[in-house]
């Protein structure tokens, strides 16, 4: 199956967020954390209309257990990316070794979230949702790596060198999954419900977090959040 659209959106999304951090001296956390709500919630949101009555549908009472293993290998993976998917990251510079470890867990996560965009298209609007709620996610993801990168000294061409290659990741997901679908499709369902659980992970944590330390969100995040949902809800 033929998956050039989903693979340019995938790679030029963090490419977009990485791009914005080269430019932009003065990084404003204030404008980021809005933007990561709404991508937070608009993905959460269209997952749990379009993705998960799919993933129940197809593998019944296994579907929980699945998401459950995708919900934990992304608390691991957090151990590796410090949170920066749910935009964890400190304007200092970083040991090579945080570096690596960041980019490998990063990676990890990355081609996960190439796997449901390979999606078949049996519904073509819910299918784009989808790809775009992962695609939105994945901006602010580039914009916190090559940040990191920026504040550790690396340049700016090296920086840009390291988020190319991170942006490949999810479009190589999309072609392991096209692959899986076209070979063996009994795997797909199950493959999709751990990836679930990860997504679910990302963007409930970006939800509940909340800038002030305190148990309570900004007027402005809550009108994100709100306006996010109401556009997954034209989706349907």
């Amino acid at each position: 199956m033929n998956h050039i659209f989903e693979i340019s959106i995938l790679f030029l999304a963090p490419l977009a967020g990485a791009i914005v951090a080269l430019l932009v001296k003065q990084k404003d956390d204030a404008n980021f954390k809005l933007i990561l709500s709404f991508s937070g919630a608009f993905l959460f949101s269209v997952m749990l209309l379009h993705l998960l009555p799919e993933i129940f549908q197809s593998n019944g009472v296994n579907a929980g257990l699945f998401m459950l293993v995708g919900f934990f290998i992304q608390v691991f993976l957090e151990q590796a990316t410090h949170g920066i998917e749910h935009g964890h990251f400190h304007h200092h510079s970083e040991s090579n070794g945080f570096l690596i470890s960041l980019f490998v867990g990063l990676s990890v996560h990355s081609f996960f979230d190439g796997i449901p965009a390979a999606l078949p298209h049996t519904g073509e609007h819910h299918h784009s949702s989808l790809l775009y709620g992962i695609a939105l996610h994945k901006i602010p993801e580039g914009f916190a790596l090559a940040s990191i990168f920026l504040f550790s000294k690396f340049t700016k061409n090296k920086t840009l060198i390291i988020v190319l290659l991170f942006s490949l990741i999810a479009p190589v997901g999309v072609l392991v999954s096209s692959f899986i679908q076209e070979n063996d499709n009994s795997y797909y369902p199950l493959l999709l419900a751990v990836v679930a659980g990860s997504l679910l992970h990302v963007s409930t944590t970006i939800l509940f977090e909340s800038e002030s330390g305190k148990h309570a969100y900004t007027f402005k995040k809550i009108l994100v959040i709100i306006f996010a949902v109401v556009l997954s809800l034209l989706t349907l």
